[in-house]
């Protein structure tokens, strides 16, 4: 399993109301305006700019405020005064500290906020940065949304925020689902099948989740498939989130149905205590949604959608049993060549030689964090911590995360050869692609 399992749901405790602030406003009063952005595992990371440090936010309906990560103590400074608060994300039961800090500048693109209260969380060890291979500062979610009319292209990669009093875009071919709030969370109802057997579910629409869907088994309605596998789901603020894997038979959103939707079921231990919404069910994620562009109204309680080219686009798990992680760097050695220029004195004329000068560059270092339980790469020897260094032929520093998880979720029984540094040695292994 190499994508990114990310569920980032925050619930703050002892907050009382969330202070009032200042809304998002597009820059010169234009209708609208468009922000391009990185997909990375299904997820849309953007640049913002906090009180003038340039940053990189995952944007994320899932989250109820805007939250900051693994900022360095330098930059710190730049944050208004600051209050200590507690609380609890995905993968544990313990309470996080955090500080609530008030009246920030944030600009996104042409869009500002003048005075957004941000939470901030000063621990090392909540880092999402590695399985990405990008950084990541922060999340935004609802404070985004709750301002303008949102469409998400995810073919083309970019969001367009419209100012809603002069919205006016005729939406011909989409389908209208009603959205319903909890905690200023968006959710749908929906038809599921499961081992071809019909059920109802409410479910978060949260594109900080690079799975296509989550379900919560309950013992009437929702249940684990009969075919499925244990497996590390992903990594929570809290802590590791685990459980199984499975498919179900379809899921159904307005006039379109996906089949044979890969799903995740995380263990009653890991969503204890996040299940504050009553009639919640589960969680719609990104590989979901990227089928669709999407255009959500906060303020009409409305979603809307049509499938893009990649709707027909099947549903795979990760078939080597690998979770990858950006380690950091490595030195790469070659060599350039450049014309050197050689006078003979003799002739009184040039002579242009070729010449070569040794060149080292600072390239991406991958190294495995997780093996799946029986899967291809652990029966074929390979061992957490070892870093990868090439794959299939390829240098894995040509690489990023992506190509990894196109190529581990590619095709049942294609062949993987791979060579890894293991305690400065260089070992090869071989193995092939198999569904869990």
């Amino acid at each position: 399993m190499l994508k990114l399992k990310l569920l980032l749901l925050l619930f703050f405790t002892g907050l009382g109301m969330i202070h009032s602030q200042q809304n998002f406003t597009i820059k010169n009063e234009r209708k609208s305006t468009k922000i391009k952005f990185d997909l990375v595992n299904n997820l849309i990371i953007v640049p913002v700019e906090l009180n003038d440090l340039q940053l990189s936010f995952l944007v994320d309906k899932g989250v109820k405020t805007t939250v900051l990560l693994n900022l360095d103590e330098e930059d710190t400074t730049e944050l208004n005064p600051s209050e200590k608060i507690q609380l609890r994300g995905l993968g544990g039961e313990d309470l996080i500290q955090a500080f609530r800090s008030r009246d920030n500048q944030l600009k996104i693109g042409k869009i500002r906020n003048e005075a957004l209260t941000v939470f901030v969380i000063y621990d090392d060890n909540i880092n999402f940065s590695p399985r990405l291979g990008v950084p990541v500062h922060g999340i935004i979610g609802y404070d985004l949304f709750k301002d303008f009319i949102v469409e998400i292209d995810y073919p083309r990669r970019f969001l367009r925020l419209h100012d809603r009093k002069r919205f006016y875009k005729k939406l011909r071919g989409y389908d209208k689902l009603p959205l319903q709030f909890h905690q200023e969370k968006p959710y749908i109802s929906t038809r599921l099948e499961i081992d071809e057997k019909p059920a109802f579910a409410t479910l978060l629409l949260d594109n900080g989740l690079s799975d296509a869907l989550w379900l919560f088994p309950d013992s009437t309605n929702i249940y684990i498939p009969h075919r499925s596998f244990p497996d590390f789901l992903g990594l929570g603020l809290s802590g590791d989130v685990t459980g199984r894997r499975g498919r179900v038979t379809s899921i159904t959103l307005g006039d379109n149905t996906l089949g044979e939707v890969t799903t995740s079921f995380p263990d009653s231990l890991s969503v204890e205590g996040l299940q504050t919404y009553y009639a919640r069910n589960g969680s719609i994620g990104s590989e979901i949604m990227r089928r669709f562009h999407l255009v959500f109204d906060y303020e009409g309680k409305a979603l809307y959608l049509k499938k893009n080219k990649r709707f027909d686009e099947k549903f795979h798990f990760d078939m080597s049993g690998i979770v990858l992680e950006h380690s950091g760097f490595t030195v790469i050695e070659s060599y350039q060549r450049v014309p050197k220029i050689s006078n003979n004195e003799e002739d009184n004329i040039l002579i242009m030689e070729p010449a070569f000068y040794k060149k080292f560059e600072l390239k991406p270092a991958f190294q495995i964090a997780r093996l799946r339980n029986n899967s291809p790469a652990l029966i074929a020897g390979l061992q957490v911590g070892d870093e990868v260094t090439r794959v299939n032929g390829r240098n894995a520093y040509k690489l990023e995360l992506d190509d990894f998880v196109d190529l581990f979720s590619s095709k049942e029984g294609a062949s993987i050869k791979m060579e890894v540094l293991r305690n400065g040695r260089t070992l090869t292994f071989e193995f092939k692609l198999k569904e869990p």
